[in-house]
């Protein structure tokens, strides 16, 4: 029998055998503690959910936080490529202007060379 057919049975025979008040006080007394243990364990098992519920939440932020600290990085190399690059680039700007002052010299003297050499300077 299930618990319920069992609690049953016992209520009927406490109750109708005729048996004394002090008995029905008891019965009802334990019956009122037995509720309040199904209420107890219910609680406990919400309690114990509510931990699980907790500890997946961690590990879930906990795995926000490595993607987080991941992209972080990631950017933090990025910028550090960007720094170098910007670095070279400047380098490179350089150079180019020194070489473009050259070929300006060089492309004023030999107009000043042409220019002796036809006689349109003295």
């Amino acid at each position: 029998r299930s618990e319920g057919g069992r609690e049953a049975l016992y209520r009927e025979t406490i109750l109708a055998g005729g048996v004394a008040d002090p008995i029905k006080t008891a019965y009802a007394n334990v019956a009122g503690k037995y509720q309040d243990v199904l209420t107890l364990e219910q609680s406990v098992a919400e309690l114990h959910q509510m931990f699980l519920d907790f500890a997946l939440l961690t590990e879930q932020q906990g795995e926000l936080l490595d993607q987080i600290e991941y992209q972080v990085r990631s950017a933090a190399d990025y910028i550090e490529d960007a720094n170098v690059d910007v670095h070279e680039a400047i380098e490179y700007q350089k150079k180019i202007r020194k070489k473009q002052c050259w070929i300006i010299l060089i492309v004023i003297i030999l107009l000043i060379i042409v220019l002796f050499s036809t006689g349109v300077l003295p």
